[in-house]
């Protein structure tokens, strides 16, 4: 035998090597993939933040420059008024951002301009000079859909006036409380969604609140 066919017998690896290798490959991606999508993750939830932070921080401008034009801000059009069943219901006082994964709803065209004056949607629409819901689906916006996928799913900027100024809370849904809630045990607040609410509010610096979701929804 000579030194060529010596050298061609032992180059590449046996089956076991191979084994080995698509071991140490595995057990490295098993331990990986969890941190990067945790990074992924905490990315998205910080980007939902930060455009609450940017919006709240604009419509706290709006008002400083202009006092008359709170109201529009901090009013909805949801009135006091009868339920089907004959039952009673009150207005909800405070103007709102609602955002999810497939829709953005605010409670004015003041509010819409705001959020197409940063970048959030296409276009405001038309002022009709009342207060009324206003809403942008998912092809309309602009970076502004729920990128949050485990902490919460949708999120809502509650606007109010307190004490001469505008405040603001922050709510959010999670999975679990949505499974929570259609599963007969509650259609309120529930202690998923209100996690969810304190770790979307403790992000941006704010305070949590129990509004959780829209009439409508």
């Amino acid at each position: 035998m000579n030194e060529h066919e010596s050298r061609k017998k032992t180059n590449g690896f046996t089956l076991i090597e191979l084994i080995v290798v698509i071991c140490i490959i595995s057990v490295l991606a098993a331990m990986l993939v969890p941190s990067i999508m945790g990074y992924v993750e905490l990315a998205r939830n910080r980007a939902d933040v930060s455009a609450a932070d940017v919006i709240c921080k604009a419509i706290q401008v709006e008002c400083a420059m202009d006092t008359d034009r709170i109201e529009y801000f901090t009013k909805n059009p949801w009135r006091a008024g009868v339920n089907k069943d004959g039952t009673k219901y009150e207005a909800d006082d405070h103007g709102y951002v609602y955002v999810d994964q497939n829709e953005v709803r605010v409670s004015s065209y003041a509010i819409a301009k705001i959020l197409e004056e940063n970048g959030y949607i296409k276009s405001a629409g038309k002022n009709t000079g009342e207060i009324k819901e206003y809403k942008f689906k998912k092809d309309q916006c602009k970076g502004l859909i729920c990128k949050s996928r485990k902490k919460w799913y949708r999120y809502q900027i509650n606007i109010i006036y307190r004490n001469g100024e505008v405040d603001f809370t922050f709510s959010a849904n999670s999975k679990d409380g949505e499974r929570y809630n259609t599963s007969g045990q509650s259609s309120g607040t529930n202690l998923h969604d209100q996690r969810a609410s304190e770790i979307f509010a403790g992000m941006i610096g704010g305070t949590a609140d129990d509004i959780v979701s829209l009439p409508s929804l």
